[in-house]
C-alpha cells in the first residue's frame, strides 16, 4: 500500500490540505501520515538537570495534549468527507521540520508528500514558504504536492500536466492517465513550444495515438515566457491541480516562489503536484 505523509500545524490552511491529502490518499489508495513537528524548549545556562528534565516532560506533555486535541477535528473531517475507509495515523516529532519531514519520508517509505505553504502560526509559515518549500520539493526524491493558502478544496476533475514532450515524461504520464481514468477526470497536456526540440513532434504524435482512448487533450502554444504562458492558461482553464516534473531548482522557483510571482499569487489559487523526474 502507498504512503502520504502530511505535515501540519493544525492551521486553518493546513487543515484545509489535509482535506487535499485525503483525497490523494483515496485517489491511490494510500495510508496517511500526519506529522506535527514541533521545536525543542529554549533552556537557559545554570539550570539543574533534573528542572531540564522537567521543562522537557512538561513539553512533550503538552504538544501531546496539541495532538489529542486536534486529532478529533481531522477524524472528523474524513467522515464528512465519506473517507473513513482511508487508513490515517498521527505522529508528534520534536526537531527541525524540515529534517523531520526528511526522516520521516525515508524511515516510513513515503511515497508521496502534501504541504500546505501557509499557516496561521508564523515559525511554521516561515517553513513552508519560500526557499524552504522549494528546498524540500529539490531534496525529496517522491512526489510533492504542494497546497497554496488560497486553495479552495474541490474534487480533482481538471488536471493540467505541463509537458517538454520529453520521452522520460511518458512515464509520469501514464501514472496521471491511470488517475484520471480510475477517478473520471480529464487531464490537459499543456506544452510550450522552444527552439532546438528536435523530438517534440515526434513524441508528441506518439502520445496522441498511444492516448487517444484516455480522457485527454492537448493544448500547445508558442511562447516565449514559459512561466507566464502556463499561469495565463490555468487562470482561464477549469483546473483543480497543477502536475509538473521537478528538473531543476529555477523552473519551480518561478513558479513557487513568493519573491518571484508575489505579483501573481492571487492568480495561482490550485494545488500543484511536483514528480521527480525520470532522468
Amino acid at each position: 500500500m502507498k504512503k502520504i505523509l502530511f505535515p501540519t500545524d493544525y492551521s486553518e490552511t493546513a487543515n484545509n490540505a489535509f482535506k487535499y491529502a485525503l483525497q490523494l490518499a483515496n485517489y491511490r489508495e494510500a495510508e496517511l501520515y500526519v506529522l506535527h513537528v514541533y521545536d525543542p524548549p529554549i533552556i537557559s545556562g545554570g539550570i539543574s538537570p533534573h528542572l531540564v528534565e522537567n521543562v522537557i516532560k512538561k513539553n512533550d506533555f503538552e504538544k501531546l495534549e496539541q495532538l489529542h486535541a486536534n486529532s478529533p477535528a481531522l477524524i472528523e473531517t474524513r467522515r464528512e468527507l465519506n473517507l473513513e475507509h482511508v487508513p490515517v495515523f498521527f505522529k508528534v516529532k520534536e526537531g527541525l521540520l524540515i529534517p523531520e519531514i526528511l526522516n520521516a519520508i525515508e524511515e516510513n517509505h513515503i511515497d508521496f508528500l502534501v504541504m500546505g505553504t501557509d499557516g496561521a502560526n508564523a515559525s511554521f509559515h516561515k517553513k513552508l514558504l519560500g526557499s524552504n518549500t522549494i528546498n524540500t520539493i529539490t531534496k525529496v526524491d517522491i512526489p510533492v504536492l504542494s497546497i497554496p493558502k488560497e486553495a479552495h478544496f474541490r474534487d480533482l476533475n481538471n488536471i493540467i500536466f505541463t509537458s517538454r514532450f520529453e520521452q522520460e515524461e511518458e512515464a509520469t504520464l501514464d501514472d496521471l492517465i491511470k488517475g484520471v481514468e480510475a477517478n473520471k477526470a480529464h487531464l490537459k497536456i499543456v506544452h510550450v513550444k522552444s527552439k532546438g526540440c528536435v523530438s517534440c513532434e515526434e513524441i508528441y504524435n506518439k502520445w496522441k495515438e498511444k492516448y487517444k482512448d484516455a480522457p485527454v487533450s492537448f493544448h500547445i502554444f508558442n511562447a516565449e515566457n514559459i512561466e507566464k504562458t502556463l499561469l495565463d492558461f490555468i487562470e482561464h482553464e477549469p483546473v483543480d491541480l497543477v502536475a509538473t516534473i521537478k528538473r531543476n531548482k529555477t523552473f519551480i522557483e518561478n513558479i513557487l516562489s513568493k519573491s518571484v510571482t508575489q505579483h501573481l499569487a492571487k492568480r495561482l489559487k490550485v494545488p500543484f503536484f511536483v514528480y521527480k523526474s525520470k532522468k
